[in-house]
């Protein structure tokens, strides 16, 4: 298994952030981790976002005729981009020359359901290809030739639900640009490559999510806080909303106040300042600061204008109940002329604690409610930890642990049946590995593993949980 990411992540966090803050990080690299093993070899980073539909025509481009219901290949000089990737229809395709590493176009979206699959070959070093569009950064993608590459590691969906449409909506003409770059360095590189990719509109509701989980569009409801295209919903798995608000577009400050009940916080930042970073650079971040004593610092992303899911700082309530709460979110530095920024805080559910460590009564997964059904446990010196999964229902697999005594580097990795994930803890973090949850679909029973991959851990306790259906 490759680590370095993990350890690359686990570092920049080392010295002095927030420690609630670094398991997003650590996270988002251990996927990053599982999408080049599943691409292939060269370890490329298989995170590709979208570029919308409606490129305009060149000598490398075409659009399928609209008359006929299934898309025809389209083919250019020995490399072809399939008129149809599963469900996905191409609208239009681009294939380059030998050596056209940065190419750049004018297009219009006309669709805010779009999934891009791309292609590449090249010679000598391992490359992928980190597009942009209106200076936002949409990810990079494996540089593959094998056939298989159209529908492995290589594209990623735009739902209705990206913040990418708040500031590029369809129908307004914007501008597409793809680098060629290599991976020892992350650099943008010349070299004698071609780079072929194809837009494609895709079904705009999923059907499934994380290793085939059913996934919907989450229910809002009457008593929800929306503003400008950004929605805080009023319930999130257990936690309900105490109070939200949205800047006007451009602002870099939100200013509220509501009041206490005494229970915890849950904390969602919503921040677009660093759409135009490359993805290993996060110059920007939230500064939150909630009731009296010092802010905090939060992670500036969006990744859905549902702003109330995703990466989240929990805290304790810094007042008692029935006192005002006064609450201050800025970003740092300012952000870029049409940054958007909102905040949501939310009272966290009942919590069940396992060895210091909480875990919510109900999530949220997928759209879909789940409910606490079973925990199991061991001691952090055993190293591994088993549990049945359920039969014939959909479940999601909580995993983590206490504090595990290893001052150095502590990675535990999940196994069910064939997928595996991981999770990890920095230096001089304690060992405690937090908590990740994994979405399952319905399948006979199998076996989930918690094995301590990286770490020598000297007390503590492994954690298992399923949560099943509502």
């Amino acid at each position: 298994m490759n680590l370095q990411d993990l350890r690359d992540e686990l570092e920049t966090h080392a010295a002095g952030q927030h420690a609630v803050d670094v398991l997003p990080g650590v996270r988002q690299k251990i996927r990053r981790t599982k999408q080049r093993r599943t691409a292939g070899a060269f370890g490329a980073v298989a995170v590709l976002a979208a570029i919308a539909a409606g490129l305009v025509p060149t000598l490398h481009s075409a659009t399928p005729d609209p008359a006929h219901d299934v898309p025809r290949d389209y083919t250019r000089d020995g490399l072809t981009v399939p008129g149809t990737v599963g469900d996905d229809k191409l609208l239009k395709a681009w294939i380059g020359d030998r050596g056209e590493d940065r190419p750049a176009f004018a297009w219009t979206p006309t669709t805010d359901s779009i999934t891009v699959h791309a292609n590449c070959t090249a010679d000598g070093a391992e490359f992928a290809i980190r597009f942009k569009i209106n200076d936002w950064y949409v990810g990079d993608a494996s540089c593959l030739s094998d056939p298989s590459s159209w529908t492995i590691g290589s594209s990623v969906s735009l739902r209705p639900d990206s913040p990418f449409w708040l500031t590029s909506p369809v129908g307004k003409p914007a501008q597409v640009s793809a680098d060629l770059i290599d991976l020892a360095t992350r650099k943008v590189v010349t070299a004698h490559a071609r780079i072929a990719f194809g837009i494609y509109s895709t079904p705009a509701t999923p059907t499934d999510g994380a290793n085939g989980a059913p996934a919907r569009r989450p229910v809002g409801g009457p008593n929800d806080y929306a503003k400008d295209g950004v929605v805080y919903r009023r319930q999130i798995g257990g936690d309900t909303l105490a109070a939200a608000k949205v800047a006007d577009p451009g602002r870099n400050e939100v200013r509220f106040s509501f009041t206490s009940t005494g229970r915890p916080l849950v904390l969602h930042a919503f921040c677009t300042a660093n759409a135009g970073s490359d993805g290993e650079e996060s110059p920007y971040s939230v500064s939150l600061r909630v009731g009296p004593g010092a802010p905090t610092r939060a992670t500036c992303e969006a990744n859905s204008t549902d702003a109330g899911v995703g990466n989240s700082l929990t805290i304790a309530s810094p007042v008692p109940a029935g006192q005002r709460v006064e609450v201050v979110a800025q970003i740092t530095p300012n952000g870029p002329p049409d940054v958007r920024l909102g905040l949501g805080i939310y009272f966290q559910g009942a919590q069940r604690t396992v060895d210091g460590v909480q875990l919510p009564e109900q999530i949220e997964r997928g759209g879909y409610d789940y409910r606490l059904a079973d925990v199991r446990t061991a001691t952090g010196p055993s190293k591994t930890l088993t549990m049945t999964t359920p039969t014939g229902t959909p479940y999601v697999v909580a995993y983590g642990s206490s504090p595990l005594g290893d001052p150095g580097e502590v990675i535990g990795t999940l196994r069910v049946g064939k997928n595996e994930s991981a999770i990890g803890a920095g230096r001089d973090s304690g060992g405690a590995l937090g908590t990740s949850y994994e979405p399952h679909a319905a399948a006979p029973a199998d076996h989930a593993t918690l094995t301590v991959s990286a770490g020598e851990p000297t007390k503590g306790e492994l954690i298992l949980a399923i949560y099943l259906p509502v």
